[in-house]
């Protein structure tokens, strides 16, 4: 690793770029559950799908990267996610955006308490609420940038977010691969 490079940095970029990604979706995911002929019961079912998939799998991959290390796990989850995202660009029917939905909550959920491990396990005590602070600034910077994006990038092309979102999750490999 470069000594000019610190890990919070980059995990910093990863989580920003992942929350853009995130959160450009979010204004898109009503209109295209209208389209694929959902309703308001069938985007909250699909919302909270993803949710209870971290739940559940946040454990897994907490316990994995125990075992093999922070960074694969970090890259499991950002690669799935990745993936997962750009495929929404391709649905045409419900029951797709379902099962993609599902397998995102699973693949992304070791994305960020990978990252939060990562900072606890190379922060000294002192420096560990910083680090997990600016990880937390991270996330909502991307909260605030990502679901803008999502709205004019989503203007005419539904899937145009989905393939931004899914981007974003790949340029942040190498970075994690070269300077984790």
């Amino acid at each position: 690793m470069s000594e000019n490079i610190k890990p919070i940095a980059i995990l910093f970029f990863t989580l920003f770029l992942v929350m853009i990604g995130f959160g450009i979706v979010i204004p898109i995911f009503p209109f295209l559950i209208l389209e694929l002929g959902g309703g308001p019961t069938a985007l909250g079912f699909f919302m909270a799908s993803y949710s209870v998939m971290q739940f559940i799998f946040a454990p897994f991959w907490g316990r994995l990267s125990d075992r093999i290390g922070r960074r694969p796990v970090l890259l499991i989850g950002l690669c799935g996610y990745g993936i997962t995202f750009s495929l929404f660009g391709f649905v045409s029917e419900l029951w797709m955006m379902f099962a993609i939905r599902i397998l995102s909550g699973i693949v992304s959920s070791a994305t960020l308490p990978t990252a939060m491990a990562y900072i606890a396990d190379t922060t000294s005590g002192d420096e560990r609420s910083k680090g997990m602070g600016i990880l937390g600034a991270a996330m909502g910077l991307g909260m605030i940038v990502g679901p803008a994006m999502g709205g004019w990038l989503g203007h005419n092309n539904f899937s145009l977010p989905f393939f931004v979102a899914g981007g974003l999750a790949v340029l942040t490999l190498p970075f994690a691969i070269l300077f984790l």
